[in-house]
């Protein structure tokens, strides 16, 4: 007998909450990318350190996904940095202020911050950080891992706030509190990490209602087409020949 897919069985679920109750942040969300987009601006976006690094590169130079991200890579913050060094960089207080303020964002700007849990040193540094400046901040990240994390824990802001609290426009990704979702028989870890799956599901959902917009009002959305098919390098000249000036990591 094959054996049932119990990681899939438990993350339909998460997918099909995020869907259920995400709707009116993600619009409004949506809204604010339109609005660079229609004035011809960029959207930054920083992932902060370990896992949440992944969401910054999700938004940059993905086919079917906007030319117009300019990603802040601090790339002492991913993985491949090394993980104990990634860990306690995001849990230092005044470095995410510090890899902001090198961008020197304003009024004008937009800036996406995903962190998975949404609460450490480096998330609410950069966040408020941004808007002191001016800039609005839309994060994603989960809430209930966020919000049942005592506020005395180690790796938790100097304020004890999390980036729900302090985002302009919040998208949960609702992570469970264990991250993990499948719990086999005789083995007390959980396992099965749900985080990276949950979190691009709301980075895709969230590039195909701004594009949707776009479209229903009659502005043309930037948009990357795959360079792995005939005619994707050619269709991408354009957005290449604009925006690497524009976007550093370009």
């Amino acid at each position: 007998m094959k054996p049932k897919n119990v990681y899939f069985e438990k993350l339909l679920p998460l997918l099909a909450k995020i869907n259920r109750t995400q709707g009116a942040n993600i619009a409004a969300a949506a809204n604010l990318l339109y609005e660079q987009i229609r004035k011809d601006g960029l959207i930054h976006v920083f992932g902060v350190g370990g896992h949440s690094f992944i969401g910054s590169e999700e938004f940059f130079w993905r086919a079917g996904g906007l030319a117009n991200v300019s990603p802040i890579f601090d790339f002492s913050l991913g993985l491949f940095g090394g993980g104990i060094k990634s860990t306690m960089l995001e849990r230092l207080d005044g470095y995410g202020e510090r890899v902001i303020r090198s961008r020197h964002l304003g009024p004008e700007d937009l800036l996406i911050i995903t962190s998975l849990y949404g609460m450490n040193a480096c998330t609410l540094d950069a966040a408020l950080t941004a808007k002191k400046a001016g800039c609005k901040v839309i994060g994603i990240s989960s809430q209930s891992f966020a919000g049942s994390t005592p506020r005395n824990f180690p790796a938790r802001h100097r304020s004890n706030k999390n980036l729900y609290e302090v985002a302009d426009v919040h998208i949960d990704n609702h992570i469970p509190k264990s991250e993990g979702l499948v719990k086999l028989k005789k083995y007390p870890q959980i396992i099965g990490s749900a985080s990276n799956t949950l979190q691009c599901f709301c980075i895709n959902w969230l590039v195909v209602e701004t594009i949707r917009k776009c479209l229903d009002n009659g502005v043309e959305p930037p948009v990357w087409t795959s360079a792995n098919i005939p005619g994707g390098d050619e269709k991408n000249r354009r957005h290449i020949e604009k925006y690497v000036p524009l976007v550093k990591s370009l």
